[in-house]
């Protein structure tokens, strides 16, 4: 009794609160890991549109379309993008990655031959049954592992446009955090109206106006000429980055 009667009176310990990361440990593991997790769940969700599409939208194209979309991706690719800041010939240096990953993706690692093998009924009676079962599993769904292939190059080569165009998205926010600190010195000596509501809401879209456009843009089913998308996208960054920039307190 005495020993609980002591710990029930015993003062609490205060929980220490969780430093925040720092800037260190952002790039080199929060930030990679939150990328690594937008990219896989872009392209989850591009494959679960491809494959409602064949089942309900265009099932007569099947995995046509996604082909389709494909070579018309690899066409705006090749004709926009001749010359980039990171790479000397953008469109020879990602053709060659593309051909390299497309070989250890689905022709090194056997799928297309899988895919591509007849199933002819050879041996005993058990070994017929399974190879008339895989092949009728492959047919019922060969379209939608033929659009798999095609929607992962798609994938590749938009993931590819948002790297060259990373520029775009720094010279904007640059652009941004100038013109904010420039209205913000306005602001502050002019005695003007500091208002922490809007700084605050302007904080939390930054985040969503950097990621929610990629997402859009690697999961579309259909091909989207990337200045339609990519364009507005970088100009709503740098308008919430100089709204956030400018709305900062006046003193610190």
């Amino acid at each position: 009794m005495a020993q609980s009667g002591a710990s029930t009176t015993a003062p609490r310990q205060q929980e220490v609160p969780r430093r925040p990361p720092g800037l260190l440990s952002n790039l080199f593991w929060h930030w990679p890991w939150q990328l690594v997790g937008m990219l896989l769940v872009s392209l989850i969700f591009s494959l679960i549109v491809e494959y409602v599409g064949i089942a309900f939208f265009w099932p007569e194209e099947g995995a046509l379309h996604s082909k389709a979309v494909m070579e018309t991706e690899s066409r705006y690719f090749s004709e926009e993008f001749t010359r980039s800041l990171l790479l000397s010939d953008p469109v020879v240096t990602v053709e060659c990655w593309l051909t390299q990953a497309y070989q250890w993706l689905f022709v090194d690692s056997g799928f297309l031959g899988w895919l591509n093998a007849p199933h002819a009924d050879q041996g005993n009676d058990f070994t017929r049954t399974l190879n008339g079962g895989a092949a009728w599993l492959l047919v019922t769904l060969r379209e939608y592992l033929l659009a798999t292939v095609y929607v992962t190059l798609v994938f590749l080569i938009r993931v590819t446009i948002l790297v060259l165009s990373v520029p775009l998205f720094v010279m904007v926010a640059a652009i941004g955090i100038v013109d904010g600190l420039v209205r913000r010195d306005l602001r502050r000596y002019g005695a003007a109206y500091e208002s922490s509501f809007i700084y605050h809401h302007a904080k939390r879209w930054i985040k969503p106006a950097t990621c929610l456009p990629c997402v859009i843009y690697l999961s579309m089913p259909f091909a989207v000429y990337p200045n339609i998308l990519l364009l507005p996208a970088a100009l709503l960054l740098g308008l919430v980055i100089s709204v956030t920039t400018g709305a900062f307190k006046k003193y610190l």
